[in-house]
């Protein structure tokens, strides 16, 4: 016989009444199955109706609580998804829902804004009233933008002890422009998977439409601040916050550091583990499979038995950075970020344009490139780089500098730098820098690559440029050599150079910086 909720009434941190829906006919009552399940409406106070999946312990409550906002797109097979019933039968009430505007709840999609972040507090609201959930032991546990959804609401929020934060962006304007620079590709697939999957807030639409027609506008950053968890973190450290979160070298969403140094500025329990791949590839059962050691969603839960269930199991006590390098197999512990980034120092690079400034056409791509998207992330879990051939690298279409080959193996961890002087025939324009590992046959592994975009610049004049590649992890074997490039565009950028227009950058005043551990 089917479970049915009570339609009751909950009081919001508000005031505002929080109403709870009739449970779907399908779900079984807890004394005849161990858990039980129930799809069940939650309506916020605002009057949108939740759509949320209610998982209940068979023993008498109360039990912790955890929370999991939904991702921006849910696979068939979600990790994260298929863990709610284990986690239900470890002690836990588990609240699983779609965020407004996506798949089966209504309103319009908030992207983590204020609206989000009430209606997580609100979905808590209605648990503590309708489920055997302690309301001193609450926890939130979600993936990509419900992760980014679960670190704006816990800061909040008080009530919220612990998250589990996988593949979170930190920085919503840095991870749709970088550096100047719009990242087209990624911007129009979030906005299509958007489209596809539930119905964007006019809001929301119109900032896409702003970064995609390349507006940079006060209102865009405010938008954006108000939706990226870096900007509340204060409210975290005041209130404890138990935080953990994951990240990948490759993620074309957030770049890698951005997590990093939201993890420097939290003062609570913390971690960060970071491996290969790209967004999500952490919290997937594959990277499970091929990096056991490096099992995040296993340790994410580990981490909210630890806050929540009061388990003595250590998850607190690992260094607050752990790490896979994207080329290597041992695992790495670190106090913090900037601890694995260390100090940066120069590495004498010497350009292949026989002592000539290269002189590239601007907006002309060349063979060095990030990799096919959405696929790359994919394909660096498996340890495939972005690879190219070092000769096919010439003006007009690439600038090259090298080092010598290393005499030992040498660890990279950080953000390399690069440093350049650049004459543009234009005012305006976009270049993107690589950085390889290259081989003794000349083949070249992408380690890191960013963009930029200058404008407002006098024609014929030159100007300096100061650009910070994401943080990588890479080992450069004895006998390699680091390759500096610098061409015209990348599929997965929107430039803005004119056609016909031409970039020269000076030979001997291009620089390179790297932290690295030599051996």
């Amino acid at each position: 016989m089917a479970l049915a909720l009570s339609v009751l009434s909950a009081q919001s941190p508000s005031g505002h009444a929080v109403s709870g829906g009739e449970t779907v006919p399908g779900s079984t009552a807890r004394e005849k199955e161990p858990t039980s399940v129930s799809a069940t409406t939650i309506v916020v106070r605002d009057g949108t109706r939740i759509a949320a999946d209610v998982y209940v312990p068979a023993e008498p409550g109360p039990h912790p609580l955890i929370v999991m906002p939904g991702a921006w797109w849910t696979m068939p097979q979600d990790s994260l998804l298929d863990d709610t019933k284990q986690l239900a039968e470890a002690g836990y009430v588990v609240v699983a829902y779609d965020p407004r505007g996506l798949r089966r709840s209504g309103g319009m999609v908030d992207m983590a804004g204020p609206l989000d972040v009430r209606d997580v507090s609100d979905v808590i609201s209605w648990a503590l009233a309708h489920t055997p959930a302690d309301e001193r032991r609450i926890g939130l546990y979600a993936s990509s933008y419900g992760a980014a959804v679960s670190l704006n609401a816990a800061a909040h929020d008080a009530r919220v002890t612990t998250v589990a934060a996988l593949c979170p962006w930190t920085d919503l304007f840095d991870a749709f422009v970088r550096n100047g620079t719009r990242a087209g590709t990624i911007v129009a697939f979030q906005e299509t998977l958007g489209t596809l999957n539930g119905r964007l807030s006019p809001e929301t639409r119109e900032a896409f439409g702003s970064v995609g027609g390349g507006k940079d506008s006060a209102e865009v950053r405010a938008w954006a601040r108000e939706r990226s968890p870096r900007t509340f973190t204060d409210a975290l450290n005041a209130h404890g916050t138990a935080v953990f979160m994951a990240g990948e070298w490759s993620d074309p969403l957030v770049p890698a550091g951005q997590t990093g140094r939201l993890l420097d500025r939290l003062t609570g329990p913390k971690q960060l583990w970071m491996g290969p791949g790209g967004h999500g590839s952490s919290s997937s059962l594959e990277a499970s499979l091929l990096h056991p050691e490096l099992a995040v969603p296993e340790h994410a839960t580990r981490w909210l038995a630890r806050f929540l269930l009061g388990h003595p199991n250590g998850a607190d006590r690992l260094p607050p950075l752990m790490l896979r390098p994207r080329n290597a197999g041992e695992l790495e512990t670190y106090p913090g970020w900037a601890a694995m980034e260390g100090t940066a120092s120069s590495v004498r690079m010497q350009a292949t344009s026989d002592g000539r400034d290269p002189r590239l056409v601007a907006g002309l791509d060349s063979a060095a490139d990030s990799g096919a998207f959405p696929v790359v992330g994919l394909a660096d879990s498996l340890g495939l780089s972005p690879t190219t051939a070092l000769p096919l690298l010439t003006p007009p279409l690439a600038a090259v500098w090298t080092s010598a080959p290393r005499a030992s193996r040498w660890s990279l961890r950080g953000s390399p730098q690069m440093r350049t002087r650049v004459t543009s025939t234009a005012s305006h324009g976009t270049f993107v820098a690589y950085l390889y590992d290259v081989d003794a046959l000349g083949v070249a592994q992408l380690i890191s690559h960013a963009p930029y975009t200058f404008t407002g610049t006098r024609a014929g004049t030159a100007f300096d440029v100061d650009l910070r590649l994401p943080t990588s992890a890479w080992d450069v074997a004895k006998g390699h050599r680091l390759a500096l490039v610098v061409d015209g565009g990348d599929h997965r950028y929107t430039g803005v150079s004119p056609l016909g227009s031409t970039l020269t950058f000076s030979a001997s005043d291009t620089r390179l910086s790297v932290s690295a551990r030599i051996g």
